[in-house]
């Protein structure tokens, strides 16, 4: 029998810092049924920026959110704004063409500009700092690839430097520099945008989760709380909910893991990083008052395909002390995003049928200037404008070249979780010899059971089976969540949906203990 969580974890340690550092308002959920223009469900980056930039633009927005401004991944990112996103412009012009990474150089540029611009014309006081942004490798045989990058990203129009060092307390064998690039408090800068959208006649709405669209002229969309009819509708929910576009299929989530722990100011590294090679390493710094945070992300894997997610965590924490001497460790957070086969994310109306709604995904960990970028192309669609690199995140482009390889074996991977987690799961147990904090998957077949043990013993049973395909889920021992390893929905003890693209709750199942 495999029993998952038999390690201990402590509990109240797996929130973000951007999320536990403030408190912030509540907004009432939505009233009833409503008409609007736009309805915008999500309020992280793109949501925000795009609710913004309509309501400026004189139209009347409705923003919902399942939870609360920046819940979702925006509040989990580790609070870098740069062009200099690990290899993406060498990836870029191997998968597609040089024109293809210049107009990604550009459209990240110009996101970066204008996040900028905001926070230096509303005075956003969200801890923003102009910083360095490194790119480095530790293994001799990986500078090449670091050569190609500069090369790349150079010719699309980034300033990118190649260097044999970088301000860190440990070797490196070379380096890519890129000047005045930023960090910043991310829930801050989402607070201040929902203020500014509500300032210019918007109204947000939270504890409100969408459940489907009716597409139309107008649309309706069926929420939790009432029916909003609407002309425009944004899906901003990190992954499309209402799939007619079939994103589930081409876009793979993944989670990785941060710890922030403080550290010796003079200890500290002046920069931002990120390295090549596995495992990947981020590192910033976060001011704190007057002490200092050292933000450490990393272990990446394909949701629920990695058990006991304590680990990771762990592997964290021994490389800080270990390279930086960190003590304390303060902050435990993970976060969800997902990757398109062809590296580039999608963003523009989300059905070919249908020219009202539109959806924006596929981040791969670099959201919050692709996150500006695409809530800006979508705004301007609703405005009838034109935006410059609208066929750059185009969701209907085929590249068959770029993704059909990645395409095909993330989806055999998703019809073998399908066949095998029924007839045998890998966390498959007795729930009755589960013990305080141990959670296992029982039974086979259609009729499998989801079953977690609290500290009190009382047993917490739910169906198994992901409500957005069928899927069987997996137990995630750190967040103490039932996640889907075929397209990274995920739910909390009792079922209740925490991430989509699922937007109905897990069934309660019976479970009678054997006397």
């Amino acid at each position: 029998m495999v029993i998952a969580g038999s390690r201990r974890y402590r509990r109240g340690m797996h929130l973000s810092y951007w999320l536990g550092s403030v408190s912030p308002p509540t907004r009432p959920p939505l009233p009833g049924d409503l008409d609007t223009d736009v309805l915008v469900i999500g309020a992280g980056i793109v949501g925000l920026t795009a609710a913004l930039q309509l309501v400026r633009a004189g139209r009347k927005v409705v923003l919902i959110d399942m939870y609360g401004v920046g819940s979702g991944t925006t509040g989990h990112t580790t609070g870098k704004i740069t062009v200099g996103q690990s290899l993406i412009y060498s990836r870029l012009v191997e998968q597609h063409d040089a024109r293809t990474a210049q107009a990604y150089a550009r459209a990240n540029a110009e996101a970066q500009q204008w996040m900028e611009k905001l926070i230096e014309d509303e005075h956003i006081d969200c801890d923003y700092e102009r910083k360095v942004n490194y790119i480095y490798c530790e293994d001799e045989a990986l500078a090449p690839r670091l050569r190609r990058e500069c090369e790349a990203a150079v010719e699309a129009g980034v300033d990118m430097t190649f260097q044999k060092d970088a301000p860190l307390p440990f070797p490196v064998a070379a380096a890519l520099r890129v000047d005045d690039q930023g960090q910043f408090h991310a829930l801050k800068y989402l607070l201040k945008l929902a203020e500014l959208v509500e300032a210019g006649g918007g109204v947000i709405h939270e504890g409100t989760r969408a459940i489907d669209i009716d597409p139309g002229v107008p649309c309706k969309v069926r929420t939790t709380a009432g029916t909003v009819t609407a002309n425009h509708v944004i899906m901003a929910t990190h992954y499309p909910f209402a799939d007619r576009g079939f994103f589930f299929a081409r876009v793979r989530p993944s989670r990785s893991y941060v710890i922030a722990a403080y550290i010796d100011p003079a200890k500290a590294p002046d920069g931002m990083f990120i390295n090549t090679g596995s495992p990947t390493r981020s590192v910033r710094t976060i001011p704190d008052g007057d002490r200092v945070l050292l933000a450490v992300a990393g272990e990446s894997h394909a949701v629920g395909e990695d058990y006991e997610t304590v680990d990771n965590y762990e592997a964290l924490e021994s490389w800080a002390r270990e390279r930086f001497g960190v003590e304390e460790i303060a902050w435990r957070w993970s976060a969800q995003d997902g990757r398109t086969a062809d590296f580039l994310p999608y963003a523009g109306t989300a059905w070919r049928s249908v020219d009202n709604v539109y959806t924006a995904t596929g981040f791969a960990k670099w959201g919050l200037t692709n996150g500006t970028a695409c809530a800006t192309l979508i705004a301007e669609r609703i405005l009838d404008r034109k935006y410059p690199h609208e066929w750059l995140y185009d969701p209907h482009r085929v590249t068959l070249n770029a993704s059909a390889q990645r395409f095909t074996r993330e989806n055999l991977k998703v019809g073998f979780h399908f066949l095998r987690d029924r007839l045998r799961h890998p966390q498959t147990g007795d729930i009755d010899s589960l013990k305080p904090g141990q959670a296992v998957v029982s039974g086979t077949g259609f009729n499998q059971v989801a079953a977690y043990c609290d500290e009190s013993g009382r047993i917490h049973a739910v169906s198994a089976r992901c409500t957005h395909l069928g899927c069987i889920v997996a137990w995630n021992t750190a967040e103490r969540s039932w996640d889907c390893p075929c397209h990274g929905s995920r739910f909390d003890i009792d079922g209740r949906v925490i991430e989509g693209p699922a937007t109905e709750d897990l069934p309660r199942a019976e479970y009678q203990p054997r006397r």
